[in-house]
Order: structure tokens, then C-alpha cells, then sequence
């Protein structure tokens, strides 16, 4: 009977954990869905800078953040941060992230530095709590996947830095355009792009169902030192104003990408993907693939900063429907009945609800996607596809959370 109310009670504190940390990344999304319908786009045509950072910055580095934890815990056989510590984290970082939403919009300069301290501050705690995870785990095979997080970790703190500088460079700033591009490659392939590999180096596998390859973690291990390696070259490539270095690194970057994920692929022989979460995954491997070697495409055509930046800005929302979105809403099908459930007959309720239609509802960020590379007289219709699909997400999230909420207080 102890025993029962013991594991009940765990059960309650995990699932509402998960509920309150994962609305804030539902509020983001809907925030950015808000947005992106309404606010006015640049006049390239791109997604507005607050909308795009309010999927990034917000949803995206909020979700991180949260399932990190989760995922180095469950890996190394450790106990996860105790939740105080997780609510200041989530906590500081929002009102970092709000801070700078806001300075930037308003071009409040000094209110700007104080909020990218605050989340520089934060991040390094972050960083810190998965240190010490890492040196008191139980199980040091997964420490080469957790190593994902630690170097994701650095390359944000790079990013913020690029980005504070870059809001106080004017346009015709010289620098300006090199420091964007810069900021750019060390946010999306550093602090997202290794998130996301390290994460489906064990992800994918339990996705599937299956086992994971016998190669994975010396895969990883080798695949992340040319990552990082990509990482950098790019980055010293964009502010040197060197396209032929930049090129190579973002190759180097593929090269690494699918040394890492290459036994995962292999994975497909066993099982294919049959659900949502599976082929939204999926979907956003090709995705990144395809995204990155458009990019080598691009910087051999285009030659400059200038020239290369606008072609990237230009294509902003075909970051999102191909490789981002598809992965976030992927990610977040497979594992929110996981931790709402509190039992068998719960989890399947919530992934029925969350995988509602899913047999369509697939093809729409990749027809989003379509539409986006056509002439642009087509490019509206991708934008309201990319709603519809993060629309219909963002429903079926609140539906299955509001079930989630039943079973929690039911306990």
C-alpha cells in the first residue's frame, strides 16, 4: 500500500511538472502562431524577427531546456535536478527570454545586455546541473551522447553574444551582416542542431520500438568532433567573410550529421515509422539534410555575406517546416503521454488524442515546404499550411493536456 502511494506520488510530481513546464512551450508556440498570422512580414517576405525568435528563443530553447534534464537523468541513471532548481532555471530564463523580446522590439539597449546576462547566467547553470549529473551517474556508456548537451550548451552562449553585438550594429555596418550570419550557424547547428542529434541517438530507437544499434554511441562520439568542428569553421567563416570556409564547414557539419545518425537509419530495416511522432522525425532528418546542403548551394552562387545572409533570411520558414517544426511537434507527440500518463491505459488516451488524424496531417509541413520553394505568388499558401499544421498541433496539445490535467488530480 506504501509502496502504491509512494509511486503515485512520483508520478504526480513528474506529470506536473511536465504540464506546467511544456505549457510554457505550448504558450510560445501559440504566441508565435498569433503572431506570425498578424504581424506584418519583412519585405523580403520572411517571417518577422519576433516571430521567428518566438519559436526559437521561446518554444524551442524552452523545450530544451525542459527535456534535457529528462533525457541526461534517464541516460546516465541519475537522479534528475531536484524541481526547485528546475523552476528557477525555466523561471530566470523566461524572463531572460521575455527581457530580450522586448529590448529588441523597442530597441531598449540597456534593458537588452541585462537580459542576455541573465540568460548567459542561466544557460551556465544549466550547464553545470548536467555536469553534475554527468560526474555522478551511475552508467558512463551514454556519457558521448550527453556531451551533445554540454557543446550545445557553449554554442548558445556564442550565439547570445553574437546577437547582443549584431542589435547594436547598425545596417550599414560592414560587420553587420557577418556577425548575423554568424549568429545564425552558432544558435540553429550549434545550440539546436546538436540538441537535436545528440537527442536521436537514443530517441529514434525507442521511437521505432526497437533496439538500439550496436554502433550509436562510438558513432556519436566521432560524428559530434566533426559537428563541432562545422560549427566553428562556420562561424569563423561568416565573420572572416570566407564563403569557401564557410561551405566546407557546413559540408563538414553534413559529413557529421549523418556519421552520427547513420546507425539510426540503419534502424529503418527493422521497422519502419507508423505513427505521427515517428515519421514528423523522420520527415525532419530529411529535412536538415536537404537544408544543409541547400546552404553549400547557396554560398558557392552567392559568394558573399550580404548575399548569402538574405538567401538564408529569405528561406527562414522553410527552416521551419522542413527541419524544425516537424522535429519540436515530433518530439513533443512521442513524449508528452509519456510523462502526463500515469499509467498503461492513460499514456494510450493522450498519444490517441495527440496522433488524432495523423495519416494526413503528416503532408502538411512538407506541402507547407513545397509551396515555399515555388514562385512566390504560391508562398501564401505554404504559410497557411505551416499555420494549419501548427494549429491543429496546438489544439490537440491543449485537449490532451486538459486530459492529462483529469488524470493527475484523479491520483
Amino acid at each position: 500500500m506504501k509502496d502504491a502511494a509512494k509511486k503515485n506520488t512520483l508520478l504526480l510530481g513528474r506529470a506536473d511538472w511536465h504540464m506546467r513546464a511544456n505549457a510554457v512551450v505550448i504558450l510560445y508556440l501559440i504566441a508565435a502562431l498569433i503572431f506570425g498570422i498578424f504581424q506584418k512580414a519583412s519585405e523580403g517576405g520572411e517571417p518577422a524577427w519576433l516571430t521567428v525568435h518566438l519559436l526559437l528563443l521561446g518554444a524551442v530553447t524552452n523545450a530544451i531546456v525542459t527535456w534535457s534534464d529528462h533525457f541526461v537523468s534517464a541516460l546516465l541513471w541519475a537522479r534528475s535536478q531536484n524541481r526547485s532548481r528546475q523552476r528557477t532555471i525555466i523561471s530566470l530564463l523566461n524572463v531572460g527570454i521575455v527581457g530580450v523580446l522586448f529590448s529588441v522590439s523597442k530597441h531598449a539597449h540597456v534593458i537588452l545586455i541585462l537580459s542576455a546576462l541573465m540568460m548567459v547566467g542561466v544557460i551556465a547553470f544549466y550547464l553545470r546541473g548536467i555536469t553534475g549529473l554527468v560526474k555522478a551517474s551511475l552508467n558512463k556508456r551514454f556519457k558521448g551522447v550527453v556531451a551533445f548537451y554540454q557543446a550545445a550548451a557553449f554554442m548558445i552562449l556564442a550565439g547570445m553574444t553574437l546577437g547582443v553585438i549584431d542589435a547594436f550594429k547598425g545596417d550599414e555596418d560592414i560587420w553587420q551582416p557577418r556577425i548575423t550570419l554568424a549568429h545564425l550557424h552558432a544558435n540553429l547547428l550549434g545550440w539546436v542542431g546538436l540538441t537535436i542529434i545528440g537527442t536521436l541517438v537514443t530517441l529514434w530507437p525507442t521511437v521505432l520500438r526497437t533496439q538500439m544499434h550496436e554502433k550509436a554511441i562510438a558513432n556519436a562520439k566521432l560524428g559530434l568532433k566533426f559537428l563541432i568542428t562545422g560549427i566553428v569553421g562556420s562561424i569563423v567563416g561568416s565573420l572572416i567573410n570566407q564563403p569557401s570556409i564557410l561551405a566546407v564547414s557546413v559540408a563538414i557539419y553534413l559529413v557529421g550529421s549523418i556519421v552520427t545518425l547513420a546507425p539510426a537509419a540503419i534502424l529503418l530495416r527493422r521497422r519502419l515509422p507508423d505513427r505521427s511522432s515517428s515519421w514528423m522525425l523522420f520527415s525532419g532528418v530529411i529535412g536538415l539534410a536537404v537544408l544543409l546542403t541547400s546552404e553549400i548551394i547557396v554560398v558557392f552562387a552567392d559568394r558573399t555575406s550580404e548575399k548569402i545572409l538574405t538567401s538564408i533570411e529569405s528561406h527562414l520558414l522553410l527552416i521551419f517546416t522542413l527541419w524544425l517544426l516537424p522535429i519540436l511537434l515530433g518530439a513533443l507527440t512521442y513524449l508528452l503521454p509519456v510523462v502526463l500518463g500515469r499509467s498503461p491505459a492513460s499514456n494510450r488516451t493522450l498519444e490517441s488524442t495527440l496522433n488524432y488524424g495523423w495519416k494526413w496531417r503528416i503532408f502538411i509541413l512538407p506541402l507547407s515546404s513545397l509551396f515555399q520553394i515555388l514562385p512566390s505568388r504560391f508562398h501564401n499558401v505554404g504559410r497557411v499550411l505551416a499555420a494549419l499544421a501548427l494549429g491543429i498541433f496546438l489544439m490537440l496539445s491543449l485537449i490532451a493536456m486538459r486530459k492529462a490535467r483529469k488524470f493527475i488530480t484523479s491520483l
